[in-house]
């Protein structure tokens, strides 16, 4: 429903709080899209400038980063690529019935799409159902990251290491001391969950990962023959992370949350 307008208001009288009805007029419901890597979400908030009311969330696991390490091309199945467009589709009529404007919607995608070879064309898909859509780098990934890391902490900024682990690369943030007002200094990798369980599939247990997308049962001896591996692959950790503590987030579907169970 619309706000009244300021005549109305008027008409109202005291009864009615002018200054209630001007925040009420300013407060803009709004859609936001996350295409990862190995999940695609939905946040439908109320924002003022000020504050953000989150009215409706969802996470719906979607593995593009396993299904392109399956690919013996790096492109993305036709499979996985419908079957994002459907949660997509699901995720537009919950817009609809949460009353979100077409054009306050907006979507944002991450690392498999910058890596996969048809990654661009299924993102045009996308842009078909009506929907924007940007993929963000991931220096611009570790940004967003830092700043949800922030937003979780009751400390200040200068105090924060985010951890942000996704299904094709991680992102390690902080803020940057000796690069001027607001810089940021990033730890980037690609191994991100999809990445890792290709790795221990095919590195570790020398199977095809097309035909063998479990790695289940993993022994012991495959768990530290994986994070040898990991260590062999990983970027030397610079200097300022050592020692650190690191605010990890993630859905319900990311690693951190499944090894807290």
């Amino acid at each position: 429903p619309q706000p009244p307008s300021f005549a109305t208001a008027a008409r109202l009288g005291s009864s009615v709080s002018f200054q209630g009805l001007l925040s009420r007029a300013m407060v803009l419901r709004r859609a936001a899209f996350d295409i990862g890597s190995g999940a695609t979400k939905l946040m439908v908030a109320d924002v003022d400038g000020k504050a953000v009311r989150q009215v409706f969330g969802q996470e719906v696991p979607v593995s593009f980063a396993v299904d392109w390490k399956q690919s013996s091309d790096g492109s993305l199945s036709e499979e996985i690529q419908a079957k994002g467009l459907e949660v997509l589709k699901t995720f537009l009529e919950t817009c609809n019935a949460h009353d979100v404007p077409t054009d306050a919607r907006c979507a944002i995608a991450t690392e498999v799409f910058r890596k996969a070879v048809n990654g661009t064309a299924y993102l045009d898909r996308v842009r078909a159902l009506g929907l924007p859509v940007r993929v963000l780098s991931q220096t611009e990934e570790a940004e967003v990251g830092f700043k949800t890391g922030v937003a979780l902490q009751d400390g200040p900024a200068d105090s924060v290491i985010c951890w942000d682990s996704g299904g094709a690369s991680f992102q390690i943030t902080s803020r940057d001391p000796g690069g001027g007002a607001g810089a940021l200094r990033s730890y980037l990798g690609s191994l991100g969950t999809g990445v890792t369980t290709s790795i221990l599939v095919e590195t570790v247990q020398g199977r095809n990962f097309a035909e063998c997308p479990s790695p289940s049962p993993v022994k012991d001896e495959d768990a530290e023959a994986l994070l040898a591996e990991l260590k062999r692959r990983i970027p030397e950790v610079p200097d300022w992370l050592r020692g650190g503590i690191a605010v990890a987030i993630g859905g319900p579907n990311s690693m951190f949350a499944v090894a807290s169970e």
